[in-house]
């Protein structure tokens, strides 16, 4: 089976919040990153379509990161115990965060030697 990504993805584990349209809070796990999404896991099912607001901390950081973003699909994961698991495609990242964030990544990524 080949893979059809278009762009690299890094493992990133980081918990983050997001906010959908309607206000609506939830918790979820980021677990990989690439440069046009996010590879996310949550134990609630995530509105699909739904424009979101994303709020994750890089660890040793005190200011946290924002990106705009969409659920481009989501599903159960019935043999694991992660929930949902779903990809979130980015819409709009400052330049002051993609920077933070890809910096962190990067140093994960060397500290890993992968």
């Amino acid at each position: 089976m080949s893979d059809k990504r278009k762009y690299m993805r890094f493992n990133v584990f980081l918990e983050a919040i997001c906010r959908t349209g309607n206000g609506l809070m939830k918790k979820f796990k980021i677990n990989n990153f690439s440069r046009e999404g996010l590879g996310v896991e949550s134990y609630d099912a995530l509105p699909e379509g739904e424009n979101l607001e994303i709020e994750l901390m890089i660890p040793g950081d005190n200011m946290p990161i924002i990106l705009e973003g969409e659920l481009a699909w989501c599903a159960e994961e019935r043999d694991r115990n992660t929930g949902h698991r779903g990809g979130i495609k980015l819409k709009k990242v400052s330049n002051s965060d993609r920077s933070k964030l890809l910096g962190y990544i990067y140093n994960k990524w060397i500290t890993s030697g992968k």
